[in-house]
């Protein structure tokens, strides 16, 4: 679904206005992977971690004017079920600043109504969080304890307003928050704070064990800006 009339000029025009573009690519101390767009890993617990920057191939064509996409693909071959939730990714600048992963779902006023769907990645051993079944009609839902966390989306509404509401494709193509289980990958597009006066970030997953919240410690694959 594209939005149209006044929303996409909305769309169109918070993108001009919200400055330059933020250009990352792997840093020459990352481990880099082929892909199409600017890619790195790093593996932590059995954890691995793909985050690819320049992937973006959607509406609006110019997102990164907004907001910094990354195409992120978690792997889990640990024993462990571990959390996705937004709050616990991140690119952190080398002064301690954090550029948050915005919250795709909160959505409001033209742009409200729900759209189902229908992610063009592979992924297995995923349960998508409870309050998301809405929008993943015919996926598999976790039956366990996932809480909605209405301070942390609270927190990053008006950051949201900023870019005037996410596209269809923005919604289509965003990593779904849930529980990854031993042996499933899960894929999609986080859309973080757009980033300003900084040279080098880092992307950061804190790694949380589903069942028990034991932290696990951060992966992490540094970035440089172009």
């Amino acid at each position: 679904m594209r939005p149209t009339g006044a929303l996409l000029a909305n769309l169109i025009l918070v993108a001009s206005v919200a400055g330059c573009a933020t250009t990352l690519e792997p840093a020459p101390d990352a481990q880099p992977v082929a892909s199409v767009g600017k890619g790195a890993t790093a593996e932590h617990h059995g954890v691995r971690v793909v985050a690819v920057a320049g992937a973006w191939r959607g509406f609006p064509e110019d997102l990164e004017r907004a907001v910094t996409p990354m195409l992120v693909t978690i792997t889990n071959d640990s024993d462990r079920r571990i959390e996705v939730r937004y709050e616990h990714f991140g690119l952190i600048s080398r002064g301690g600043v954090l550029f948050a992963a915005l919250p795709p779902f909160e959505m409001t006023g033209a742009l409200s109504e729900a759209v189902p769907v229908q992610v063009p990645y592979a992924m297995f051993g995923f349960g998508v969080a409870p309050y998301l079944a809405p929008w993943y009609p015919g996926w598999a839902i976790f039956n366990g304890p996932f809480p909605y966390r209405p301070t942390y989306y609270g927190t990053y509404a008006v950051q949201f307003e900023k870019i005037n509401l996410p596209s269809g494709d923005m919604i289509q193509k965003a990593l779904p928050e849930g529980v990854l289980s031993p042996g499933g990958r899960v894929s999609g597009f986080l859309y973080f704070e757009p980033a300003a006066d900084v040279k080098r970030l880092t992307f950061t997953l804190r790694l949380i064990d589903a069942t028990t919240g034991e932290d696990l410690g951060p992966i992490e694959i540094p970035f440089v800006v172009k």
